[in-house]
């Protein structure tokens, strides 16, 4: 009999065991909970990245004090716990099935932004040594609209922000960055060149800089990113492809006035219209937005900004020898003009003289001057014009030796 009890007790455990490990081909269930906002500091909690980060924090709802990042609910904060066993973590809800509403598509976009925020600061920190960065949350999630995350920066010169938004920003989410420029010394809002909300391409341009040819690209900028460009000084707009930093600069379309000596007309008529920079930042009416590249550190090294100077004035430099350059085509077309307007004078031919004529080494007649005087001298005195009379008879048929010959015939028959 215990024997038998043994063994039911066995199996029983077996079973147990087995219902308890999930089969190898079962994916493991997602969870919602590692991910929330701080409120009261606006910093991100990650769990999966710094677990023991909520040891610090009071546990519960808080007064609402943490948020979902992908739904925006209220959350409550389990733990953290003595037991080893036991894993802090945000849940939306106690009594029921604890899930975010959001859909698995938004969770995969939302989780996916917060890992390139983290892929930016670590890119960042060799680049700045002693600079502290923290990744913060500029603008909550909307029913549509993506959350837009941020890089604190701090160091002993000051502090400043990287706003990150993920998507089409709302109106809402422009007004809370333009709310928050007065926290920090300089704040950056930089897009992903990969995000077709972020990005309508526009072409290339190329101008010739330094005796080199380079390739810009065109954007269009969008209303939120225009509002953007508006604002104070404090505000610097970039666009971020990998290791390269983009600076936007605008573009206005101009057109050259002629100027006395110009021609503009014809094939120089497209030379007339040009375009002008607009710099540090792109200014209202700017036709298309260039994206000036350079390394991405210059975020965390201020020194290399210095160089989006150096090629903004480069780029006005290139401005002001476009138009040099055309103007002296628009000149020499001009001249060009003139020259087959002008009639061409008559070629000094040099004629025979008369005989008798005395004439200096040095004079020249042309033939409309040797004409009249040749006109109004006399055949006698020209003594040039032979006399028609003896050509005349010398070529005339003689026809009375024709006859004088017939006659001749007739009288010896």
């Amino acid at each position: 009999m215990r024997t038998a009890a043994a063994a039911s007790r066995r199996s029983s455990a077996v079973r147990r065991s087995a219902r308890a490990v999930p089969p190898a081909r079962r994916r493991p269930r997602p969870r919602h909970g590692d991910i929330a906002v701080d409120t009261a500091m606006g910093l991100l909690v990650d769990l999966r990245q710094a677990p023991d980060s909520v040891r610090d924090l009071p546990r519960g709802r808080a007064s609402g004090r943490y948020s979902c990042l992908a739904c925006g609910r209220v959350l409550e904060l389990c733990g953290p716990r003595d037991h080893t066993d036991f894993t802090a973590r945000f849940r939306h809800t106690r009594h029921e099935i604890d899930r975010c509403p959001a859909s698995p598509e938004r969770l995969a976009r939302v989780r996916a932004a917060v890992a390139d925020a983290q892929a930016l600061a670590k890119y960042l920190v060799p680049a700045a040594p002693g600079v502290r960065i923290w990744v913060t949350v500029t603008a909550t999630a909307e029913p549509d609209v993506m959350p837009v995350l941020a890089l604190r920066l701090e160091t002993s010169s000051g502090a400043g922000v990287i706003h990150l938004p993920h998507g089409e920003l709302s109106d809402h989410q422009v007004d809370r960055i333009l709310a928050s420029r007065d926290t920090a010394t300089r704040q950056w809002v930089m897009f992903d060149r990969h995000d077709g909300a972020h990005y309508r391409s526009a072409g290339q341009v190329r101008v010739r800089c330094r005796r080199q040819d380079q390739r810009i690209d065109k954007i269009i900028p969008t209303s939120g990113q225009r509002r953007l460009a508006q604002a104070q000084a404090q505000f610097v707009l970039a666009w971020r492809d990998n290791g390269t930093l983009l600076l936007p600069f605008g573009s206005h379309p101009i057109t050259y006035p002629p100027r006395a000596g110009e021609d503009w007309s014809g094939s120089a008529a497209s030379w007339q219209r040009d375009w002008k920079i607009s710099q540090p930042r792109p200014t209202d009416g700017a036709a298309w937005w260039g994206l000036l590249p350079l390394p991405l550190r210059a975020l965390a090294a201020p020194a290399l900004l210095g160089a989006a100077v150096t090629a903004m004035a480069d780029l006005e430099a290139a401005q002001s020898g476009r138009e040099a350059y055309r103007r002296g085509k628009a000149r020499e077309r001009y001249s060009q003009q003139q020259t087959r307007l002008v009639p061409a004078r008559p070629q000094q031919l040099a004629l025979p003289l008369p005989a008798g004529t005395a004439t200096s080494p040095d004079s020249t007649i042309s033939a409309a001057d040797q004409i009249p005087q040749l006109s109004t001298q006399t055949p006698a005195a020209a003594g040039l014009a032979p006399d028609p009379e003896p050509a005349a008879r010398e070529f005339q048929p003689r026809r009375w030796r024709r006859w004088r010959r017939l006659l001749a015939r007739l009288r010896h028959r």
